[in-house]
């Protein structure tokens, strides 16, 4: 393949098309978003499990991990949207925080386990429950020593979001190919998409920083 000697780059097409890269990225954001906070929610469950004394509990949570890291996340979407007869958007969200919460299980494990193990003793030998131990003691001391390594995990939603384009999901990285069939300036539009791409992780490691930097005052008068 050639390209011509008078090709030049025409970027006001990203202004004709303004209106797909707009739809693209709130699909991505509304995606992210939810499989954030699923990944998260199931990803501290799980960690909890691998911590826990019991071995069905700890068995159950490591043949979960095992899989979904073992397996690409395209094929989870496909067998969800193909096998299981999900919507597009429902397999998309359900898929990606599947993925995800197995990595994040991992990370709530390493924190949960970094808890001072005298402060656990001293809430069992206060008379707390299990319940109200992981409440109160546990869950958000591993919560401030987990922020840095969750922030990683929360940007790898963001980005394996473009994979969901695979379903026919109109989010941003759909929407730059789209631009490029009706324009034919493919280049043009996946710098949007990377600038956009750019955008929301620098923003979402902003605010981690800026949460870690509020919390750690409270910790380190615990």
């Amino acid at each position: 393949m050639t390209v011509s000697a008078d090709w030049s780059f025409y970027w006001p097409v990203l202004w004709d098309y303004r209106q797909l890269l707009v739809d693209g990225f709130v699909t991505t954001l509304y995606i992210f978003l939810i499989s954030t906070v699923l990944s998260v929610f199931f990803g501290m469950i799980l960690g909890f499990m691998k911590s826990s004394k019991s071995v069905p509990l700890r068995f159950v949570a490591v043949i979960y991990t095992e899989i979904n890291r073992n397996t690409p996340l395209v094929v989870k979407l496909f067998f969800l949207y193909f096998g299981l007869g999900m919507d597009a958007y429902s397999a998309a969200v359900v898929g990606l925080a599947i993925n995800q919460s197995a990595y994040m299980a991992d990370v709530f494990q390493s924190c949960i386990e970094a808890v001072p193990s005298g402060q656990i003793e001293a809430a069992q030998s206060g008379g707390l429950s299990s319940y109200q131990m992981s409440r109160y003691v546990v869950l958000p001391q591993a919560l401030r020593i987990c922020i840095p390594p969750m922030t990683s995990q929360v940007l790898e939603v963001l980005k394996n979001s473009s994979v969901v384009m695979a379903l026919a999901v109109p989010e941003l990285m759909f929407q730059t190919q789209q631009i490029e069939v009706l324009s034919y300036r493919g280049f043009e539009a996946a710098t949007a998409g990377t600038v956009l791409y750019l955008t929301a992780g620098l923003i979402i490691s902003w605010l981690a920083s800026l949460v870690e930097r509020l919390v750690r005052p409270v910790a380190s008068e615990a």
